[in-house]
């Protein structure tokens, strides 16, 4: 048996300063995968991690495509190892948008919060699972096999990521790989969480044309076809169908209360708010584009559709239902185009109980209490490419405050909760090795955070 799991702590804990200069580093770069003009940058996000895992590892590659790179590494266990890890990551981002209250892409510490574009969603939570490897590699290696994959256009739904994995799964020597994924919320502050569901996604892009040219809207109002209208009842059509798209069952997930918490003040409906993000269906309307002149009608209607998918349903069989609703107008001379431009498959991840006890036993030691479990209405595309590569379920280990802001202004990771999601990954790998032992396997009374955040506020309240 292996007994260095206290040793790899202890490296974990005087390392956590390095570890964190180091994020601020990655943070620092505005790898936008859905903007052309950051390629360069997303490039240079993929050089940087490539060169902090080649610190660990010579077996390292980027992987350039037609799409954004992918950077694969391998770090080999200390001796033949039976057991191997896959950790999946990435390393774009979404455009920061209005409402910060700092700048972006240049990290602030603030009230025990890191503030930064990427700091949950996804940097700052896969540099976790690079510390923890960092840790062990510091005492010599880890005890398992553990590979990474680092996405660089997860954000714009993984194009040509099953390529890659295909092509090069010699590098990651992962055929019989246990999949950890940290890109998901805790259920409240302190509390690492397992995902248990998913919702599938379509991003749908519909083009309405009536005509070649605009006419005066006084003269053929009410006889000329406004694309607008054939615009907006497709939708309707497509709503109504996607909200008979129901689930079964109601999986552990947000309560009511959290889900119009996390809301930002937004209206919400009245009432099932938890069912309605996590197990039903939606279509939201994320954009609508028509005319362009004062007075005219306009000849062309566009929109963009992010529909969710419930985590049993078949995501293709949903789209063509969707696909005859968009498509159900009566108007002969009416030129409607559809473009599925992303799609994701919903998953239920149940975790064989050798697997959920070792996420237990790695969750007590760091966070004093074992993983929850919640359901989720987001989509990461990468994981149902992953469990059907390896025929087993990833583990959805979620790291990012409940109120993390991703995706929205002032993104953020609480420091304290960091540093112990870096002794969870560390001591997860020791117990999925099957060969580790600790001397102490008892929640410390001074744990991670305490000891290096000691003061460190949780919560958007530490942004006022």
């Amino acid at each position: 048996m292996d007994s260095r799991l206290d040793d790899a702590r202890g490296a974990g804990r005087r390392r956590i300063p390095v570890a964190l200069d180091g994020l601020e580093q990655w943070l620092r770069i505005p790898s936008i995968s859905g903007d052309p003009a950051h390629r360069g940058d997303v490039a240079r996000a993929a050089e940087w991690i490539a060169a902090r895992l080649a610190k660990t590892t010579g077996a390292v590659r980027i992987v350039r495509s037609a799409h954004n790179p992918v950077v694969l590494a391998r770090v080999s266990a200390t001796r033949p190892a039976v057991a191997r890890l896959l950790v999946y990551g990435h390393l774009d981002v979404k455009p920061p948008g209005p409402g910060w209250t700092s700048k972006p892409f240049e990290p602030v510490r603030r009230g025990g919060l890191l503030i930064a574009r990427g700091a949950s969603d996804d940097k700052g939570q896969f540099m976790a699972h690079v510390a923890a490897v960092e840790a062990w590699a510091s005492i010599g290696g880890p005890p398992l096999d553990v590979s990474f994959v680092v996405d660089g256009a997860e954000e714009i739904g993984s194009p040509g990521l099953k390529a890659v994995l295909d092509r090069h799964r010699g590098l990651l020597g992962a055929d019989a790989a246990t999949v950890l994924i940290s890109d998901t919320k805790m259920a409240g502050p302190g509390r690492p969480t397992l995902t248990v569901s998913q919702r599938g996604m379509l991003g749908v892009k519909v083009v309405v044309s009536t005509g070649r040219e605009g006419v005066h809207a006084g003269r053929y109002g009410g006889a000329v076809i406004d694309p607008t209208q054939v615009l907006a009842a497709a939708i309707l059509r497509a709503a109504r169908v996607v909200r008979r798209l129901t689930g079964a069952g109601r999986p552990p997930g947000p309560t009511d209360a959290d889900v119009r918490n996390g809301a930002a003040g937004r209206a919400v409906h009245r009432d099932r708010l938890a069912e309605r993000s996590t197990t039903c269906g939606a279509l939201t309307v994320t954009s609508f584009e028509s005319g362009s002149t004062a007075g005219a009608i306009p000849t062309t209607a566009k929109a963009t559709l992010d529909v969710r998918i419930p985590p049993q349903l078949n995501v293709a069989d949903a789209y063509r239902a969707i696909a005859a609703a968009l498509r159900g107008n009566d108007h002969p001379r009416v030129d409607l185009q559809l473009n599925c431009m992303a799609s994701a498959s919903g998953v239920l991840l149940r975790q064989p109980p050798t697997v959920r006890q070792n996420v237990d036993r790695a969750c007590r030691l760091a966070f004093g209490r074992p993983a929850a479990s919640i359901s989720s209405g987001g989509s990461i595309p990468a994981v149902d490419l992953l469990f059907r590569i390896f025929g087993r379920p990833p583990i959805l280990l979620g790291f990012g405050p409940p109120d993390d802001g991703a995706h929205g202004p002032d993104e953020r990771i609480h420091l304290g909760d960091w540093a112990n999601c870096v002794e969870t990954s560390i001591c997860l790998m020791g117990f999925l090795s099957g060969s580790v032992t600790a001397a102490s396997t008892q929640h410390p009374d001074s744990s991670f955070s305490d000891t290096l955040f000691p003061h460190g506020s949780r919560g958007t309240a530490a942004l006022l």
